[in-house]
């Protein structure tokens, strides 16, 4: 008599224990599914704005070794390094409204001999254009939205730059900047104002 007892409340368990797994997992899903489309949501709120206020919280230079060692010395003791520097509250961003662009960026990095005038200029990237040729795409993957353009140096019209955008349904951005004659390096900040259209 115990053993059937035993046996038809360990198969009780077992059927209450399954229940529960399926539906936690089924729960799961569809929790899944909402958060997705509510990001998609969002990124196409992104897409059909004209106006992105981005401020730049981190740097992520790509540095030599050489840069590495001298960057390293210099940094020591701060809470950054080489590879990555905390630039938050600097007051460095890019602004797009409409059709115009504005920016000023800390550059950490090298820049080739050849090119660009510097004497004695602040190396930053800094631009003020006229955006001409914004490209805009959707990444269902990610999912975010990619904003592609080229700019030039801010009174100079040697150095140019080609940079894209990532903005994520959390307000986070990725910066990619490709100059022309200075090394490759990424920026990490966040999207403010991102309420309406100003």
């Amino acid at each position: 008599m115990g053993t059937i007892f035993t046996f038809k409340k360990n198969v009780l368990l077992l059927l209450f224990s399954s229940t529960v797994l399926v539906w936690s997992c089924k729960t799961s899903s569809i929790a899944k599914s909402e958060l997705k489309t509510q990001h998609q949501e969002v990124i196409q709120t992104y897409y059909n704005q004209n106006n992105y206020d981005i401020e730049i919280d981190v740097v992520y230079p790509f540095n030599t070794q050489a840069t590495t060692q001298v960057t390293n010395a210099l940094l020591m003791n701060t809470g950054n390094s080489a590879n990555r520097i905390d630039v938050r509250g600097d007051g460095n961003f890019i602004k797009i409204k409409n059709d115009s662009i504005t920016g000023y960026l800390p550059f950490f990095g090298e820049r080739r001999l050849n090119g660009g005038d510097y004497g004695g200029q602040n190396i930053a990237i800094q631009f003020d254009d006229v955006l001409k040729d914004l490209k805009k795409k959707i990444i269902e993957d990610k999912p975010a939205l990619e904003l592609e353009f080229s700019v030039d140096q801010k009174g100079n019209d040697s150095e140019k730059y080609d940079i894209k955008i990532e903005i994520f349904p959390n307000e986070h951005v990725s910066v990619h900047v490709t100059p022309v004659f200075k090394t490759f390096i990424r920026y990490d900040g966040s999207l403010i104002n991102t309420t309406a259209d100003q």
